[in-house]
Formats: C-alpha cells, structure tokens, sequence
C-alpha cells in the first residue's frame, strides 16, 4: 500500500490513502490491533490512524506471558484516547489471569471509568485462567450505564460483583460465558437490563434455576452448561423457565426447559434447537410455530415414550440426533422444499427388526423432505448371525416391498464390519428407496476393502440365503467420484478410483489434531466454520465416493 510517487505527465497515485479519515478508520476496525498498528508505516496518512480508530482489541498473548508489559500497553492506549478527547466505541480486552492483585483491579476499574466517560457502547472482557479456577470479576464492570453490548468470560459473579449495578438502559446484547453464578445475582442481572434483545449463556457451575420474564424485547435466547461431571455422577440439570412473549431463536443444551404458554408465545420463532433436555417436551404438540424455519433435537430423553406432533407449516430444516428413534409427526407443510437429517445409533440387538420399523414410520412421517439418513454409532448387542438373522426379518413383518416407498435422498454409514454391511443394507432398503449411498473418502486399505465390499452387494444378482428381495426393484448403481475441488460428480469404476498412501492419510489426521482456531471475542470457543474450513482442506488431496441408485 505504499504511495507511489507522481510522475511529471502521470496520474497514478494511491488513492486509498486520500480517503478520509472515517473511511480509514472503518478499514481498520476489522484489523487486530497488532494488525493496525503495522498500518503506520505506509504513508503520512495511515500514521496516527490506528491510534484513533473506534475499536480497541488487546490480548495478552501478544505478550508472551509479560503481564505488566500487558496492562501498561492497555492503560496507555487508553489514556491516550482520553487526552485526545476521542471516543471508543468497542474495548476487547483477553487476558490469562489466575488472580486479580490490587494493581491489576485498580487498572481495570481505571479503564471502566475512562471508557464509561468515552460512551463505550461494547465492551467485551475475557480471563483464560491457565488453571481452571475463575477469578471473581471487579464490581466496577457493572457500572458502566452506556454499555450497548457486554461480553464477559471467565469469572466468577459473586454478589460483590454487582453491588455497584447501574440500570443498563441501552443495554441490548448480554453474553456470559464459562461464568460461575447463582440464581439471586442472575436475576438482579437481568431485572437491570429491561431492554435486552440477545442473552447468551454458558455456566460453569451448578445453577439449578433460570427465570427469564420482563424482557419484552428478547429475540435471542442461548443456555448451555459446561460444568464437569465425571461419569459417574448423574447429571443436575439447570431448569430453565422463558416467560418473555415471542422470541425468535431459543438455543437449549443440558438444561430442562419450559415455555411459557401463552398462545403466542411461537409466533415469532424461527430457529430452535434442544438438544441434552430431559424434561418430557410433549407439550409442544399443543403448540403452533407459524414463523418456525429450523428444528434440531439432539439427545432430548424428554422425547422418549411420547407423540410429538409439529405444526410449522414454514419449516424448511429439521435435524435430529440420538441413540433412540423417537415418534415425531408434522402438519402438512407448505414449504416447497425442506430438508430433514436424522442421525441416529443403530441398534444391531436380538430386536433389530423392531427398530428398523420404528425407523420407518419416523421416515414415513417426514417423507414431505428431502430426507438424510446418517448410521453414526452402532450398538452392538447380539451375535452376528443372530443380528443378520433378525434384519432379514423386516422384509416379512413389512410385507416385501409393500412399505418401502419413502424416498431417502441420502443415506451413509460409518464404519461397520464388513461381515454386517448386507444386513444393514437389507434393513435399510426393506423400509425406504435411498438415491444415493455417501461418502467414503478413497482412502486406505480398509476404506477401498469397504467399497468394493458395497459395489459387490449392489450389484451382485445372485440370489443368496439371505434373499435380497429388493434386486427385483434396483434398476441401476453407479459408482460416482468427486473431489473438493469439483462441485460435480462424475461416473468412475473401481480400477478407476486413485491410488491412495496410508502414510499421506496418518499425516493428514495427525496435523488436524493440533488444529485449534479461536473465537475473537472469546479464545476459549472452538469455531465451527473455521475448523469446518479447515477440514475441507484436509481433504482436497482425498477423493469422495457414492452409489448413485436409480429404483424402479
């Protein structure tokens, strides 16, 4: 970005730099502040930019491990900000504090007071203890009253912390992440904070009861609890109680939920995922979710022994996953495409039969989808013989083919041993029509061994002990490479598929262990997208395979 000198008879000039100064401030709002800082060196004009851009990040890390080189750094900055009468807008402050000594809390209630007099509309504060105990947060923190957005991480929130607790009239996004709190200081939280829109949960310590009423303007809702237990224990979960009329996302893991139950409380949902609730969620069958576009259930034991019937006529997602097949049913859906992706446990036991029907009344139930059927897990809890014995038996109870009509977009399985694959698939195929059978990744010797085990049972036409009655409506398989790169699948064969070294495979995992990308507002969150990112590209030197089944 350097300024190119002008040449007599020239015009070229570096514009960017003649830009004015809220624009190059803008540039630099979304640069780290190690990032920003680098920017002075480009010309005149970038110079003193970084120091008056309205956002500050600083994380200790940086630091490697100087604390005092840390907290001088931040207080200066901010001092100088003050001096200069400028304002900030966003103050990000990550720092590994095991204990707050009272030089540390003296400089932070002095950054509080001077962002407090700037305005600071977001201010977002996270301790990374490196030992698992958290440090109490200072009072001072709940005493900012212009505050628009506040992130803390990392603390305990003892009754000292909110002793200094102003009214949060502007306050419109609260986020409190691994805190440990209890349900008397998370009230009077919330009874300050009228107009929250966003309330972001995480725990770190047993808190037994949420009330949330009185916010009239929630829109964003999200619990979870990160407290351990070791396996042994039974879980204590949180009982949460949402009173507040027409939120659009709730956002549930391990805690008990109950929903107020008003007739328009659902109104305006549209996105709600429950996933490790033990209380029964039979009451949602009385429910009507008219604004309702995603649904995910995951190991919700409060789905087990009822009917869960559905009205969202807009739903156009649904995901469940669990070690169990539930009964859940929809109204009819005017969606003109919608998706449903189910996970599930397969249970290969003495009752495998049963479980396979069970499968397919929920299949028949979102047959209106585009459905996705995905074997994660298996429990195996029978011999082999036995197990392919009892599958075999689907196909009588269902009467052939007779039930077989739901349509499975997609359907993949993970690992199996090989001598079980036929079984499944004679389970699979005697309760639905998959279009596709994916992905296996052309990988190793035991990968290839499985896929050429499938192309072998799908195309095999002779008729063995275990009679694959659904040959007669199988009218074409094709095996259909794609990799990464390409979007598209393409027809190959088995002398086709490349060669692949199990050595390349064992690096490739091996570097993906040590991955770890961060959250910017809080480093101690895994981020999805960029690890999703990062598995793509763990993958584009591997080739995917699926069986492309065309049924009469």
């Amino acid at each position: 970005m350097k300024r190119e000198k002008r040449e007599e008879g020239s015009n070229s000039i570096d514009k960017i730099s003649e830009l004015p100064q809220d624009i190059l401030q803008r540039i630099l709002y979304w640069l780290s502040q190690e990032d920003a800082v680098r920017t002075s060196v480009l010309s005149k004009s970038w110079r003193n930019i970084w120091c008056t851009r309205p956002n500050l990040n600083f994380s200790d890390a940086t630091f490697k491990g100087n604390m005092h080189q840390f907290l001088s750094v931040v207080n200066t900055a901010l001092q100088l900000y003050c001096d200069q009468r400028l304002c900030v807008d966003e103050f990000h402050v990550c720092m590994s504090v095991f204990s707050f000594d009272c030089a540390s809390v003296s400089l932070v209630e002095e950054w509080v007071r001077i962002l407090t007099s700037m305005c600071v509309k977001k201010f977002c504060l996270c301790n990374l203890p490196k030992r698992s105990i958290v440090e109490e947060l200072p009072s001072v923190v709940f005493g900012a009253e212009s505050l628009q957005d506040l992130h803390l991480a990392g603390f305990v929130l003892h009754r000292e912390a909110i002793e200094r607790m102003v009214l949060f009239k502007n306050l419109t996004s609260l986020s409190l992440q691994r805190v440990s709190i209890e349900e008397g200081i998370f009230e009077k939280i919330i009874s300050c904070c009228p107009l929250i829109e966003t309330l972001d949960i995480k725990v770190s310590s047993v808190l037994r009861k949420i009330i949330v009423k009185n916010l009239y303007n929630l829109k964003y809702f999200s619990f979870s609890d990160d407290v351990y237990r070791p396996a042994s224990f039974e879980k204590e979960l949180c009982t949460i109680e949402i009173h507040t009329p027409s939120p659009e996302t709730i956002c549930i893991s391990e805690g008990n939920v109950w929903f107020h139950k008003g007739p328009d409380f659902f109104r305006n949902l549209k996105y709600l995922s429950l996933c490790g609730v033990k209380s029964s969620l039979e009451h949602l069958s009385s429910c009507k979710f008219p604004s309702l576009k995603f649904l995910y259930l995951a190991n919700c034991d409060g789905l087990k022994g009822i009917k869960l019937f559905i009205d969202a006529p807009n739903i156009i997602y649904f995901g469940y996953d669990g070690d169990f097949i539930p009964s859940i049913s929809f109204a009819t859906v005017t969606s003109t495409e919608w998706i449903s992706d189910i996970h599930l446990t397969c249970e290969l036991s003495d009752d495998a039969s049963s479980w396979f029907i069970k499968l397919h009344e929920l299949l028949k139930s979102i047959s209106q989808s585009k459905i996705s059927l995905h074997f994660d897990r298996y429990s195996l809890n029978a011999d082999r013989d036995g197990i392919r014995e009892n599958i075999n038996m689907v196909q009588d109870i269902n009467g052939g083919n007779k039930h077989a009509s739901v349509v499975v977009e997609k359907f993949k399985f993970n690992w199996l041993p090989l001598s079980l694959i036929s079984s499944i698939l004679n389970g699979v195929f005697s309760i639905c029509r998959p279009r596709n059978i994916e992905d296996f990744l052309c990988g190793g010797k035991g990968e290839m061994k499985r896929i050429e085990r499938l192309w072998k049972i799908l195309t095999e036409r002779k008729i063995t002990k275990e009679d694959r009655f659904w040959f007669r409506d199988l009218e074409e398989v094709r095996m259909e490479i794609s990799d990464y790169n390409q979007k598209e699948w393409r027809p190959t064969t088995l002398s086709e598929l490349p060669e692949y070294n199990d050595n390349n495979r064992a690096m490739s995992l091996l570097k993906l262990r040590d991955y770890r990308e961060y959250n910017p507002n809080d480093p101690w969150h895994w981020d999805p997208m960029s690890l999703s990112r990062r598995l793509n590209e763990n993958q584009r030197e591997s080739n995917s395979i699926r069986f492309a089944l065309k049924w009469r």
